[in-house]
């Protein structure tokens, strides 16, 4: 009947770096992910910080992680 609503901890970032820290270390994802490679030049450009931002935001909002560290969408 209730909707759960999940409680976000708002953190607080000065750089990108932390950010993307941040997903390595609690999504698994790879700091290359995020930063530009020898092939591939446009990937910096398009993670800014407010994106990066947003993206963990959403990541921690709309899915949960599993004991194994995969993620899965919330469903409400």
């Amino acid at each position: 009947m209730f909707k759960e609503i999940r409680k976000i901890n708002v953190m607080v970032f000065k750089t990108k770096q932390q950010i993307v820290d941040k997903l390595v270390q609690d999504w698994g994802y790879r700091k290359e992910q995020f930063y530009n490679s020898t092939t591939n030049k446009s990937v910096e450009r398009f993670w800014t910080y407010n994106r990066t931002l947003q993206y963990l935001y959403k990541l921690e909002r709309d899915y949960v992680k599993t004991e194994h560290g995969k993620k899965h969408k919330v469903l409400s």
